[in-house]
């Protein structure tokens, strides 16, 4: 092997590396208290309707973490919209987001969606509890009180949509946007980050 050889190799295996190291690397803002709060705004038939959602971790110890959520759940089988509050109460791995215990067992081995890795890049395929989807690109949005850097993840399946934006610097879900198209009923539902004591 040349000497340029054996340095490519060596370049290669550290970039690999180190790609590794910041997929389970914990968020430095990861602490017992973390939180971010919500406001989500769910629109149908031309009314919108206020409601919130929030997390917060309870316990951070180790590599495991306690996760509480609360939200407002839409459903629109059967035709029509049905909008309830929903908690989840999980034991999540530190390091690699992935759910260990959770109140409902359909999410174990799920990664949450609340933060995901710092080191993504347009193009990258990020795993969450919503399947992998694909940083599409970066957009910067107006986040509590200023302009935010933020990438933006995209899914689609066939009645629904959704765009979620991560603070480029701490990887922080500060947005969400999702349509709900289903037996002639369309829901959009904007959830905005409103309040956090996060370092963004």
């Amino acid at each position: 092997m040349t000497f340029f050889s054996i340095l490519i190799v060596a370049l290669t295996i550290t970039i690999i590396y180190y790609m590794r190291v910041q997929e389970v690397s914990r968020p430095s803002w990861l602490k017992s208290g973390s939180f971010m709060s919500y406001e989500q705004i769910i629109t149908y038939n031309g009314e919108s309707y206020n409601e919130s959602m929030s997390w917060n971790v309870t316990r951070l110890s180790g590599d495991s973490l306690d996760l509480y959520t609360m939200s407002h759940s839409v459903n629109t089988t059967g035709g029509d919209v049905v909008i309830t509050p929903a908690e989840g109460n999980w034991t999540v791995n530190a390091f690699t987001r992935e759910i260990l215990v959770s109140s409902n067992s359909y999410d174990i081995g799920q990664k949450i969606p609340y933060w995901i890795p710092t080191n993504v890049r347009e193009g990258s395929a990020v795993d969450t509890m919503y399947g992998a989807g694909r940083i599409s690109g970066s957009e910067t949005v107006f986040i509590i009180d200023r302009q935010r850097d933020c990438w933006v993840l995209e899914y689609s399946w066939l009645s629904k949509s959704m765009i979620r934006w991560y603070d480029k610097s701490s990887g922080a879900c500060l947005k969400v946007y999702i349509i709900l198209a289903q037996l002639d009923v369309t829901v959009e539902i904007t959830q905005t980050a409103v309040a956090t004591n996060i370092d963004l």
